[in-house]
């Protein structure tokens, strides 16, 4: 029967289907804590009734047939995840899905995997090759950012943070990351064996061994590239390298950014939204080849602090906690205060389906808007 559906499909001229099938590659999690992985994929043919996104775990490298099914296509969980493991919708994207795990064990996973599964033929198409790994502390590991944005001519930091301690760290290298392949490549940008910082240029780090993250002076548009970071320890016989590697989206500044282009005003301590807005970059492109839309607004000037960042480490700590992203791309700032009284600026990249699993990004600004706090009104 199998090879039946496979020819039906063939001439149904939907065996390509999905072109993209898109991951986080890391988590890094606590025992006891809770994940949320989101899994989303492109839609070129429009099959959305017929199609639902199962998941499974592995212990293995990659995800594979051999992956157990912990969401069944009838939306039965497996008995481990049972009361711990709950699915919802993007309310903005219909072709995104996540799955939120509770109460994490070490014996989770490690690795979960995203799935599409056609209803109507009652076949799997494709899925994530290297879903998404849950990183615990018990264990060694490096992590990295999946995504950074910066603006060209300013100075950026990529980090890297070694689970254990980097007293034992001998040496660390960064090197370029192949996206295609998926692969941390032999090609070093920066290495360095000792406490000094060294390697003239544009690269540094920013504080071996206490701090291996990679700092770029002076950046260009064409550092739009992928990076992955690889230790070196007293203690391993092998190198480490990331499971995840960082990609630098670099914007190319405009003069024209500086000019605000809303103005709003707000009580002190009341709650406050910020518009931002962006377009597809082409023709080519259509909503149903978009993975993944991440918001970035920086406060003072277009090159400043983050006020919001996808990862909360990098908002700076005045807006921590009380930033949040409302619809797909408006910043809501809880509590404001004086402080607040200055300028903000979203920028919005968007990760396309190029081809089968391989990934355009592209950065657009997205606006900037001066808000003014108003002293709080009292009362007579």
């Amino acid at each position: 029967m199998r090879p039946f559906i496979v020819i039906c499909l063939y001439f149904l001229g939907i065996t390509g289907f999905p072109r993209c099938v898109y991951q986080v590659k890391t988590r890094t999690v606590q025992s006891g804590g809770s994940v949320t992985i989101p899994c989303s994929y492109s839609d070129p043919w429009k099959l959305e009734q017929d199609l639902q996104i199962i998941w499974s775990e592995t212990n293995g490298e990659y995800c594979s047939s051999a992956a157990d099914t912990i969401i069944s296509p009838s939306g039965n969980v497996t008995e481990k995840y049972k009361g711990r493991l709950f699915r919802e919708k993007d309310p903005n994207r219909n072709q995104t899905e996540y799955i939120t795990i509770t109460g994490l064990d070490p014996t989770d996973g490690p690795r979960f995997c995203c799935q599409l599964y056609n209803i109507r033929y009652n076949e799997i198409f494709k899925g994530s090759k290297h879903g998404t790994l849950l990183q615990f502390p018990e264990t060694e590991y490096i992590t990295q950012l999946d995504e950074l944005m910066a603006v060209s001519s300013e100075e950026v930091v990529i980090p890297c943070y070694y689970s254990k301690n980097t007293l034992d760290l001998t040496n660390v290298t960064w090197n370029f990351a192949d996206r295609e392949l998926n692969l941390c490549t032999d090609v070093s940008i920066f290495e360095s064996r000792n406490a000094h910082q060294y390697g003239g240029g544009r690269y540094s780090l920013v504080n071996f061994t206490q701090d291996v993250s990679l700092r770029i002076h002076n950046l260009h548009v064409n550092d739009q590239r992928s990076y992955c970071c690889v230790i070196s320890t007293s203690t391993a016989r092998a190198t480490l390298e990331s499971k995840q590697f960082t990609r630098l989206v670099v914007a190319d500044y405009q003069p024209s950014w500086n000019q605000l282009t809303n103005e709003i005003s707000v009580e002190e301590g009341h709650s406050v939204i910020l518009s931002c807005s962006y377009t597809l970059p082409s023709d080519r492109y259509t909503e149903r080849d978009v993975m993944r839309v991440n918001v970035y607004w920086r406060v003072e000037n277009v090159t400043g602090p983050y006020a919001y960042h996808p990862y909360q480490e990098m908002v700076h700590s005045t807006y921590r906690h009380r930033t949040s992203i409302t619809g797909m791309t408006n910043l809501m700032i809880k509590d404001v205060m004086k402080a607040d009284d200055t300028s903000f600026y979203c920028f919005v990249v968007i990760k396309l389906c190029a081809s089968y699993n391989q990934y355009e990004d592209k950065i657009q600004y997205g606006g900037g808007t001066r808000l003014i706090i108003k002293g709080k009104v009292k009362c007579s």
